[in-house]
């Protein structure tokens, strides 16, 4: 089965090779949990940690957890987001387990109809409709060949023992015990036909009177003192670079030119369409050539800013350097800089992760902050950094540690966010109210749009009512249904209103059920046997993995460093 893998891996595309590659650089993030077992190899020799055939102090062991995992991972789950540390740890761990669970039981290695079985059943290779893609695999083995982090051994390897953990796991879970009630749950809830009416709430105009006087403002400060804390700063002065005075000595070639052009040609204006010319032979856009000569203008502009900028860090960098070798003292620079064209000595004020000043890149320059925070009277100098117009090198003033301001201070900020606060609350409080006093109406007889109209109007809001065709959740949702009214649909019945739900500083909906029709449900149905058989293969493989978790914390336990 290997070397039919190895053939096909030899075979298509390369789009996944840098996803794959990020996916392997991130993995050795999460081997620094101590809580895990997985702590750093980093901080000097560590005591033997055994598990299982493993020694979880060495780096070597603690790589191959880690890299094993995230591909499993990652070809199993394809997750859209990253996964949380201690999640892909204890991943590692059980998956480690559960290939020593099966050894001990002398499960076989599968053959090659079960491992193309179980590589049809991973979801990286699955396309939007969750079904195998066979380009997909062959884009990911493709990548491997010029992978330097991943050998197609080692995907192989990876790949047969997972289908080996399936294996084991489906024999430890047995087949699932699922109740018939459970079963006909997920069908009504599936497949409930559902005619609502929605009551989009607008208080745009909602505007109570709120009482901002200091006997009112101070307690609410007093409340919520960390809103208004000022946290530390680092006041600095800059050594700047200028790209601008650069930009006159940066050269490119007309071939670089037109590379810069072809990677990014939406950024330029387009030139008037025209017909469509193309060369016979090669197949040539013939207009190509026109369309850049237009744009070369602007081509060259981007691409001279670009390189000056560049160039500018490249002068700070080796600014610092000369300033580091040399022993320079801030209290020396202005002599040293004497020496120097195109760079300047700025004071530039105080710098934190709640003030960046504008000259320095503002909120776009978060990054910045951390830069100045290090900063110290024994270390001075940053690192170099880019800014608008150039780079600088932030040199320390002054360390201002953080404070909490008296109330006079900030007391325009606490009036705003009073009357925010305030607004929204009593906004919910109308809201809550117009629910009840629908319900009321409702509850008698009157029709939901009459009933909340007449509340609206009472209560100085403005609503207005939809209703969408009726759906089921297992059909195709309509247009005008939102997020807040699918959530709520398991609270409501027939001629029930729901609670009143925000969905802004100043809107909301109510959502109410005008009818519910429920399925008829055939417990012979091919539709009940596949979710009965989901539900039946869900609850299995929770349960056994469960009982690997439990082992994987018993032999953990053995070797876990006595508290006292």
């Amino acid at each position: 089965m290997i070397s039919w893998i190895q053939r096909t891996f030899q075979q298509h595309f390369k789009w996944l090779f840098l996803i794959l590659l990020g996916v392997v650089i991130v993995s050795f993030v999460f081997i620094t949990n101590a809580s895990s077992g997985l702590g750093s190899a980093a901080q000097g020799k560590l005591p033997p940690r055994p598990f299982l055939d493993l020694d979880l102090s060495k780096a070597e062991d603690q790589r191959r957890l880690a890299s094993d995992g995230q591909l499993s991972v990652y070809l199993r789950y394809n997750p859209g987001r990253d996964i949380p540390e201690a999640q892909l740890s204890q991943y590692s761990l059980r998956r480690y387990a559960t290939l020593h669970l099966a050894d001990r039981i002398g499960l076989p290695q599968p053959s090659d109809t079960q491992l193309v079985e179980h590589i049809r059943t991973l979801r990286a290779f699955a396309g939007p409709d969750a079904k195998f893609e066979a380009k997909r695999y062959a884009d990911f083995t493709d990548s491997l060949r010029t992978n330097p982090r991943l050998t197609e051994a080692d995907a192989s390897r990876v790949i047969a023992e997972d289908a080996r953990i399936a294996a084991y796991e489906k024999l430890l879970a047995g087949p699932g015990y699922v109740l018939p009630g459970d079963v006909n749950e997920i069908l009504a809830r599936r497949d409930t036909v559902w005619s609502l009416a929605i009551a989009t709430v607008d208080g745009s105009a909602f505007a109570p009177r709120i009482d901002t006087t200091d006997l009112v403002l101070k307690p609410w400060f007093e409340a919520n003192p960390r809103r208004y804390e000022i946290p530390p700063r680092v006041s600095v002065a800059t050594l700047r670079v200028s790209a601008v005075a650069l930009a006159d000595t940066v050269t490119f070639t007309e071939v670089e030119l037109r590379a810069a052009y072809t990677a990014n040609p939406s950024r330029y204006p387009a030139t008037p369409a025209e017909p469509v010319k193309t060369d016979p032979t090669t197949g040539e856009d013939l207009n190509a050539a026109a369309a850049y000569a237009a744009a070369r203008p602007l081509v060259e502009a981007d691409l001279r800013k670009q390189r000056a900028e560049k160039a500018a860090l490249d002068s700070a960098a080796d600014l610092a350097v000369q300033i580091l070798e040399r022993g320079i003292k801030p209290a020396a620079l202005p002599a040293f800089l004497t020496s120097f064209k195109n760079v300047t000595l700025v004071e530039t004020g105080p710098v934190g992760t709640d003030s960046i000043p504008d000259e320095l890149g503002g909120n776009a320059a978060s990054k910045l902050a951390a830069e100045a925070l290090r900063l110290s009277a024994d270390r001075p100098y940053s690192n170099p950094v880019p800014i608008p117009g150039g780079a600088a090198i932030l040199v320390w003033r002054e360390s201002i540690p953080g404070r909490t301001p008296a109330f006079e201070e900030v007391r325009a900020r606490v009036t705003t966010d009073y009357i925010t606060s305030e607004k929204r609350r009593l906004f919910n409080e109308a809201g809550q109210k117009l629910r009840a006093s629908t319900a009321a109406s409702t509850a008698t007889g009157q029709p939901f749009t009459d009933a909340v109209a007449a509340a609206a109007t009472a209560a100085g809001l403005k609503v207005t009512v939809k209703t969408p065709a009726p759906f089921a959740i297992s059909g195709e949702f309509p247009a005008d249904v939102d997020y807040n009214a699918l959530q709520i649909l398991n609270t409501l019945t027939k001629g029930k209103l729901s609670e009143f739900l925000p969905t802004g500083e100043t809107a909301g909906e109510l959502v109410y059920a005008l009818d519910q029709k429920l399925p008829v449900i055939d417990v012979s149905s091919p539709a009940y046997a596949s979710v009965r058989d989901d539900l039946a293969e869900n609850i299995s493989q929770s349960s056994a993995m469960a009982l690997v978790s439990e082992f994987v914390e018993a032999e953990l336990a053995k070797t876990a460093p006595v508290v006292e």
